[in-house]
């Protein structure tokens, strides 16, 4: 046998052991419209590799439609960047995953919050029953009592784990967007009065919504129009119906992550100055809040 042949023998034997000593990480933010990651490896983060279009019906409400497609391309992008090996942390869908305040008030937290909601079954509004629902409770960074609850369907889940494991990847989490976006968040929402409403636009490729935000609170999620004049009607809208519902009081922060044509005049027409969010150098607020270790709940 050459040397080079006994190298490359020994490179594979000691790749397991590598792995697990050294772990390289991939975040990867699935959408309907396309994929974006990147490598991640103690703490640092590697530029954007990932970044590809969808067609049109391949993620459907969240649910993977083309399993063995997506398998296929997400194995062979990872193969091409020398990530195969790694372990992938990734969000589902946004249109996958219903989230839910949950206040225990007066009494204690459960050690088990999953299981104490499925015992109590409450009604929360969600177009499944809990029985049926694969879900996450997480702890908010204020708010004592409160946990956010991010919930979605099993065979989304059981649907995502099928494409991952026909990939040949390692998966090692599967995240709220909802979740990641305020873990992203945590640090600026802290600097901030407290009562203050905080509005977050996010403008990305495929995706304009508004999440409002308050005490580290999430309140309500909405989504807005492709168009830039409609995009600004909305926010207005929007703005003046959580001051209706959740109060007047507190001063009004906007936040903004991507492009909004119209900005000036929303500016203007509520009285404010947007702060821009840059998640650089992550390829968005979901990959940084995948990068963010979890807490237990």
């Amino acid at each position: 046998m050459e040397v080079s042949e006994l190298l490359d023998d020994l490179k594979e034997r000691l790749k397991p052991f590598k792995t697990r000593m050294f772990p390289q990480q991939v975040l990867l933010e699935l959408s309907e419209t396309g994929l974006v990651g990147q490598g991640f490896s103690n703490g640092r983060v590697a530029p954007v590799l990932i970044n590809v279009p969808l067609p049109s019906l391949t993620i459907k409400e969240g649910v993977p439609i083309e399993v063995e497609p997506l398998a296929d391309l997400i194995g062979d992008l990872l193969v091409r960047d020398g990530l195969i090996d790694a372990y992938v942390m990734a969000s589902l869908p946004q249109a996958a995953v219903e989230w839910r305040v949950i206040d225990w008030g007066e009494r204690e937290v459960p050690s088990d919050g999953v299981a104490a909601l499925r015992e109590l079954a409450p009604d929360l509004g969600l177009p499944y029953g809990l029985k049926e629902a694969a879900m996450d409770l997480r702890p908010l960074a204020s708010g004592e009592g409160k946990q956010l609850l991010a919930t979605t369907r099993r065979e989304v889940v059981e649907g995502w784990i099928k494409v991952f494991h026909q990939a040949g990847t390692n998966l090692d989490r599967l995240a709220c967007p909802q979740t990641c976006r305020l873990s992203a968040l945590e640090g600026l929402l802290e600097e901030m009065e407290a009562g203050a409403l905080v509005v977050l636009l996010t403008m990305t490729e495929g995706r304009a919504q508004l999440m409002a935000i308050r005490d580290g609170v999430p309140l309500f999620e909405w989504p807005l129009p492709g168009k830039a004049g409609a995009q600004v009607e909305e926010v207005k809208r929007c703005v003046a119906f959580l001051r209706r519902e959740f109060g007047q009081e507190g001063r009004l922060e906007l936040l903004l992550e991507g492009e909004m044509e119209g900005l000036e005049e929303l500016e203007m027409a509520l009285g404010v100055a947007v702060q821009r969010i840059q998640a650089e150098p992550y390829g968005s607020l979901v990959l940084q809040g995948l990068a963010i270790p979890e807490m237990g709940p």
